[in-house]
């Protein structure tokens, strides 16, 4: 074999590997992309789920102070409407558990929001509303919102990370 055609061998081989490593971390570049949208999608759907959670919540004591002013029926509608909204968007959350941490967050939110939604059937028949929603149904909305934010935040500073 010529020396030509050594040198010639020996750059179409170095070429030929420069390819194949090429090859190797376009392929690993994709399968990580693919990776890490997966874990924001993840992510993003706690995020939403936490915030309509959180906003059905919030409705659903604006219909309870609806029933406190006497706008019973209205209230009421109120309530229940966004009790069906709270109760899916848990669902959603219970189906995407992906963080340390976030398992615990759902369930005390299901086991107080259970609590929640008990206090609040006898809301309309309470001799005194004031007292009962502050002191029961009051703090025990604070809490389940905390816990959404929470909730919130854990997955924003995890997809951020």
């Amino acid at each position: 074999m010529t020396l030509k055609k050594k040198i010639l061998l020996g750059q179409g081989l170095a070429i030929l590997l420069t390819a194949l490593v090429i090859s190797w971390a376009v392929v690993n570049l994709i399968s990580l992309g693919k990776a890490t949208d997966a874990v924001l999608k993840e992510n993003y759907r706690s995020i939403l789920a936490a915030e309509n959670m959180l906003s059905a919540l919030e409705r659903q004591d604006s219909g309870i102070l609806l029933i406190f002013i006497g706008d019973t029926k209205t209230g009421i509608d109120q309530y229940r409407t966004n009790e069906a909204v709270f109760l899916e968007w848990l669902g959603r959350a219970k189906d995407n558990i992906t963080i340390t941490g976030e398992g615990d967050l759902v369930q005390a939110i299901e086991t107080d929001y259970a609590a929640y939604r008990k206090l609040s059937v006898g809301i309309t028949t309470a001799r005194n509303l004031e007292t009962v929603y502050h002191g029961t149904i009051f703090p025990l909305f604070n809490k389940i919102r905390e816990a959404c934010i929470k909730l919130r935040t854990l997955n924003e500073r995890t997809m951020y990370a």
